[in-house]
Protein backbone atom coordinates (compact mmCIF):
# COMPACT_ATOMS: atom_id res chain seq x y z
CA UNK A 1 0.00 0.00 0.00
CA UNK A 2 2.82 2.66 0.76
CA UNK A 3 4.65 2.05 -2.44
CA UNK A 4 1.43 2.42 -4.36
CA UNK A 5 0.97 5.80 -2.64
CA UNK A 6 4.45 6.36 -3.67
CA UNK A 7 3.77 5.91 -6.91
CA UNK A 8 0.60 8.11 -6.98
CA UNK A 9 2.63 10.86 -5.10
CA UNK A 10 5.54 10.86 -7.93
CA UNK A 11 2.29 10.98 -10.53
CA UNK A 12 0.91 13.72 -9.08
CA UNK A 13 4.19 15.89 -8.84
CA UNK A 14 4.83 14.50 -12.72
CA UNK A 15 1.41 15.98 -13.31
CA UNK A 16 1.88 19.77 -11.74
CA UNK A 17 5.20 19.68 -13.35
CA UNK A 18 4.12 18.77 -16.48
CA UNK A 19 1.09 21.18 -16.46
CA UNK A 20 -1.07 18.34 -16.79
CA UNK A 21 -4.59 19.46 -14.74
CA UNK A 22 -6.31 16.41 -16.12
CA UNK A 23 -4.21 13.83 -14.75
CA UNK A 24 -3.72 16.17 -11.65
CA UNK A 25 -7.73 16.59 -11.37
CA UNK A 26 -8.41 12.58 -11.41
CA UNK A 27 -5.59 12.18 -8.32
CA UNK A 28 -7.72 14.38 -6.06
CA UNK A 29 -11.13 14.06 -4.24
CA UNK A 30 -13.84 16.48 -5.85
CA UNK A 31 -13.84 18.03 -1.89
CA UNK A 32 -10.49 18.88 -2.13
CA UNK A 33 -9.24 21.44 0.64
CA UNK A 34 -5.58 22.83 -0.59
CA UNK A 35 -3.85 25.47 2.29
CA UNK A 36 -0.76 27.10 0.64
CA UNK A 37 1.97 27.95 3.00
CA UNK A 38 0.42 31.28 2.92
CA UNK A 39 -2.32 29.84 4.74
CA UNK A 40 -4.82 30.75 1.71
CA UNK A 41 -6.80 27.45 1.22
CA UNK A 42 -8.88 26.20 -1.96
CA UNK A 43 -11.27 24.09 -2.80
CA UNK A 44 -10.15 21.90 -6.37
CA UNK A 45 -11.32 24.34 -8.84
CA UNK A 46 -9.56 26.89 -7.45
CA UNK A 47 -6.44 25.14 -6.90
CA UNK A 48 -6.10 23.69 -10.45
CA UNK A 49 -7.04 27.25 -12.23
CA UNK A 50 -3.88 28.56 -9.95
CA UNK A 51 -1.66 25.86 -11.25
CA UNK A 52 -2.73 26.52 -14.86
CA UNK A 53 -0.06 29.54 -15.89
CA UNK A 54 2.65 28.93 -12.94
CA UNK A 55 4.83 26.55 -14.49
CA UNK A 56 7.08 24.53 -12.23
CA UNK A 57 8.75 20.83 -11.16
CA UNK A 58 7.48 19.84 -8.37
CA UNK A 59 9.91 17.12 -6.26
CA UNK A 60 9.46 15.61 -3.01
CA UNK A 61 11.96 14.03 -0.03
CA UNK A 62 11.89 12.90 3.04
CA UNK A 63 8.31 11.34 2.80
CA UNK A 64 6.83 9.00 5.72
CA UNK A 65 3.51 7.89 5.01
CA UNK A 66 1.09 6.33 7.79
CA UNK A 67 -1.63 4.00 6.45
CA UNK A 68 -4.73 4.21 8.92
CA UNK A 69 -7.62 1.69 6.90
CA UNK A 70 -8.57 3.66 4.27
CA UNK A 71 -6.95 6.80 5.37
CA UNK A 72 -3.23 7.59 4.84
CA UNK A 73 -1.09 10.46 6.27
CA UNK A 74 1.57 11.64 3.96
CA UNK A 75 4.53 14.03 5.41
CA UNK A 76 7.66 15.28 4.36
CA UNK A 77 9.29 18.17 2.13
CA UNK A 78 7.60 19.32 -0.78
CA UNK A 79 10.45 21.12 -3.39
CA UNK A 80 8.86 24.05 -6.19
CA UNK A 81 11.84 25.14 -8.70
CA UNK A 82 10.20 27.54 -11.20
CA UNK A 83 11.32 28.83 -13.88
CA UNK A 84 14.09 32.09 -14.30
CA UNK A 85 12.23 35.81 -14.46
CA UNK A 86 13.65 37.89 -17.20
CA UNK A 87 17.24 35.26 -16.79
CA UNK A 88 17.37 35.97 -13.36
CA UNK A 89 17.55 32.51 -11.12
CA UNK A 90 15.08 32.19 -8.86
CA UNK A 91 15.77 29.91 -5.80
CA UNK A 92 13.93 26.69 -5.17
CA UNK A 93 10.52 27.26 -2.99
CA UNK A 94 10.59 24.62 0.12
CA UNK A 95 7.99 23.88 2.66
CA UNK A 96 7.14 20.62 4.61
CA UNK A 97 3.68 19.80 2.84
CA UNK A 98 1.08 17.38 4.93
CA UNK A 99 -1.28 15.55 2.74
CA UNK A 100 -4.10 13.40 3.62
CA UNK A 101 -4.80 10.25 1.20
CA UNK A 102 -8.32 8.19 1.63
CA UNK A 103 -9.16 5.20 -0.31
CA UNK A 104 -12.09 5.51 -2.84
CA UNK A 105 -14.39 3.55 -5.11
CA UNK A 106 -11.83 4.84 -7.89
CA UNK A 107 -8.38 4.04 -6.31
CA UNK A 108 -6.15 6.50 -3.34
CA UNK A 109 -7.07 9.97 -3.92
CA UNK A 110 -5.78 12.80 -2.14
CA UNK A 111 -8.46 14.82 -0.02
CA UNK A 112 -6.49 17.66 1.72
CA UNK A 113 -2.77 19.28 1.56
CA UNK A 114 -1.26 21.76 3.96
CA UNK A 115 2.18 23.08 3.57
CA UNK A 116 4.34 25.30 6.00
CA UNK A 117 7.27 27.19 6.15
CA UNK A 118 10.78 25.06 6.53
CA UNK A 119 12.99 26.00 9.22
CA UNK A 120 16.59 26.82 7.38
CA UNK A 121 18.26 23.23 8.83
CA UNK A 122 15.87 21.77 7.12
CA UNK A 123 15.87 23.66 3.78
CA UNK A 124 19.57 23.08 3.95
CA UNK A 125 19.33 19.34 3.84
CA UNK A 126 21.13 19.48 7.91
CA UNK A 127 17.78 18.64 9.67
CA UNK A 128 17.09 15.30 11.14
CA UNK A 129 13.96 13.75 8.79
CA UNK A 130 15.98 10.62 7.85
CA UNK A 131 15.96 9.72 11.37
CA UNK A 132 11.76 9.24 10.90
CA UNK A 133 10.69 5.73 10.68
CA UNK A 134 9.50 4.76 7.23
CA UNK A 135 11.03 8.13 5.63
CA UNK A 136 12.04 7.78 1.61
CA UNK A 137 12.96 9.99 -0.65
CA UNK A 138 10.90 10.24 -4.06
Amino acid sequence: MTQELLRLEEERCRAISAGDLDSLGRLLTDDLTHTHVTGRTEDKTAYLAGLGGRPRTTTRRDLTIRVYGETAIMTGVLVNTFPSDADVPRAPTQTRALQVWVQTTEGWKQAAFVASALPPDVMSGAGNLEALPGSVSL
